[in-house]
């Protein structure tokens, strides 16, 4: 369900957690943020399903953060979406992933820096999720993606990420695309950023985001945003 965006606010941010699954020490401290911080859950993992109702009990929105094929080649990760895989490959490993990560509201990419630019898996993937009612988010893990504009043509709600918070983990740095997180959505009304749990990225999120409202700044749900789809959208950011 698509939560409607509070329009009192000049500018509205929303942030995806995204590796979710990988380390339970860090996982968990995901979880403390707002709520209306997504999370990002890897397939296939001991506690993705655990994650997923964890979500679900703090109304937390959640999606599949779904891995793809990368130009620089696969870590040896299971489930996989292939260059090479046939419609079939793609329906039946699809169905896993969310099978395993129950009720997301739909995906975003994990890696993907060679399937996102190749039409016809993409063609597929969307197919998929439009007659399950899902949304996807294109990560850009390159500026050569067609993801966003494929889910567009097969009437997935969709959007692109405009900002990594945490490409470098010094304070200074994440503080920095924070910042130009709230200038992209100052200028353009919203901008969606992607994080990782990491304590130093937690810890900013923890001391920063209580501070949004004096700055007329909004955290709102991943689906409000796609709701405010229409307006004026920023730039395309490039892959970092």
């Amino acid at each position: 369900m698509l939560i409607a965006p509070d329009t009192a606010y000049s500018a509205q941010i929303a942030i995806i957690i995204d590796d979710v699954g990988n380390s339970f020490l860090r996982d968990k401290a995901a979880f403390s943020l707002p709520k209306n911080v997504a999370v990002s859950i890897l397939p296939h993992k001991k506690m993705s399903q655990k994650y997923a109702l964890l979500a679900k009990e703090q109304q937390r929105e959640f999606l599949l953060h779904m891995p793809m094929e990368s130009v620089a080649g696969l870590r040896q990760e299971p489930n996989v979406l292939l260059a090479s895989m046939n419609d079939s490959d793609i329906l039946q490993t699809l169905n896993a992933a969310f099978a395993s990560v129950p009720d997301a509201l739909g995906m975003n990419n994990h890696m993907g820096s060679r399937l996102t630019q190749l039409a016809h898996p993409m063609r597929t993937t969307m197919g998929y999720l439009h007659q399950h009612g899902l949304i996807f988010i294109d990560s850009r893990t390159t500026a050569l993606t067609l993801a966003e504009t494929i889910a567009r043509q097969q009437h997935v709600p969709t959007m692109r990420r405009h900002v990594f918070l945490d490409n470098d983990l010094s304070v200074d740095k994440i503080d920095r695309q924070f910042n130009l997180l709230v200038t992209k959505a100052r200028k353009y009304g919203r901008s969606l950023a992607i994080g990782h749990p990491h304590s130093q990225t937690i810890t900013y999120l923890q001391q920063r985001l209580p501070k949004l409202a004096q700055d007329n700044v909004q955290l709102i749900p991943l689906s409000a945003m796609l709701l405010l789809q229409g307006g004026n959208e920023p730039p395309r950011a490039i892959a970092e």
